[in-house]
């Protein structure tokens, strides 16, 4: 256990000045001539999202759409602006004939994530962001629980509640240099990361470019660990959480660790392996600080309505459905 209270790592006479800001993809399915398939068009993508600012816009595939906010200090702001946007893009889809799916994985599709950026007023130095992120990062695991979504059944692990944690390229233990005793330099990239292989549950993005591609212009933390949320409760728990840890985190508390190399090591090997963890979040005990997701909530102040996945119930089996009918009564955010 490396927590004794929680008040060691997350305390309001910790509290700092937070911008935060929200990255949502999402599926967009094509239901012209009740085809139900992901869309495969140019012009119908192209179509939607030129209805839209720089806070929509198209992914990579053509089935997807990544819609993000404005920056914040105020995190309901942010919630409220990404709800509104996601029912926008569902009205316009709709328009042509189209429908939107906040899932994080069906089948013949790439995954769906939420990223959550992280700032802080006055700016700090890289090596500061590097402090804290890493002081955030294993309450990010328990945060992680409210938005678990895709369940499959593993021959290997049984029953597993999100397919993208256990199998998407894009989730990984951040590139730490455990020898390094200077924050500046304890978060390393390589050539490969360089590359485009730089994709783990949380990195600091230094990335300053404008427009479309980008609506950031500081050094963010960028926390990459979520499924993508179709409810309006969860988006609401989910930022409020991260906002709360970000803004209230004492970097010091993971600083007494750092420096021993053995101990690193197997906090990475628990990290990797609560991959495989994935319960459901009444059932989740933190494998670092040994505390529940309840316990964490509960201490930040935020209101817990999602006991299980929220995903569960209603997209069960999803992973396997091709032409995903489920979708054509939902209206989404759900309630």
């Amino acid at each position: 256990m490396m927590l004794e209270n929680l008040e060691q790592a997350i305390d309001e006479k910790y509290e700092k000045n937070v911008v935060i800001g929200a990255e949502m993809e999402i599926y967009v399915i094509d239901t012209y001539n009740d085809r139900f398939e992901l869309l495969n068009d140019d012009e119908v993508i192209e179509a939607i999202y030129s209805e839209f600012d720089e806070r929509v816009y198209r992914d990579y595939y053509n089935y997807q759409l990544e819609i993000r906010t404005y920056p914040s200090d105020d995190w309901k702001e942010v919630a409220n602006e990404l709800i509104e946007l996601m029912r926008e893009v569902s009205r316009v889809a709709e328009g042509r004939d189209c429908i939107i799916a906040p899932v994080s994985y069906i089948n013949g599709g790439m995954f769906n994530g939420f990223h959550v950026h992280v700032s802080y007023k006055p700016e700090v130095s890289f090596g500061k962001l590097v402090e804290h992120a890493l002081a955030m990062y294993p309450f990010m695991l328990d945060i992680t629980r409210i938005t678990l979504s895709a369940p499959i059944r593993s021959g290997e692990y049984g029953e597993i509640l999100s397919f993208r944690q256990l199998d998407s390229p894009h989730i990984g233990v951040p590139p730490l240099d455990f020898n390094n005793y200077d924050f500046e330099y304890y978060w390393t990239y390589d050539e490969n990361a360089r590359n485009g292989n730089r994709y783990h549950d949380i990195i600091i993005n230094t990335n300053k470019k404008h427009g479309r591609h980008r609506i950031k212009s500081v050094d963010t933390i960028e926390v990459r660990m979520f499924d993508c949320v179709g409810s309006e409760p969860g988006i609401k728990c989910v930022l409020e959480s991260v906002y709360k840890i970000a803004k209230y985190i004492n970097p010091e508390w993971f600083n007494r660790f750092r420096h021993n190399f053995v101990l690193m090591v197997k906090l990475k090997e628990l990290i990797r392996n609560s991959k495989i963890m994935l319960v459901s979040p009444r059932d989740w005990i933190n494998p670092i600080t040994l505390i529940s997701l309840n316990e964490l909530l509960s201490h930040l102040g935020v209101e817990n309505r999602l006991n299980t996945a929220w995903i569960y119930h209603t997209y069960i089996n999803i992973y396997e459905i091709i032409y995903p009918y489920y979708h054509v009564n939902r209206t989404y955010p759900t309630p």
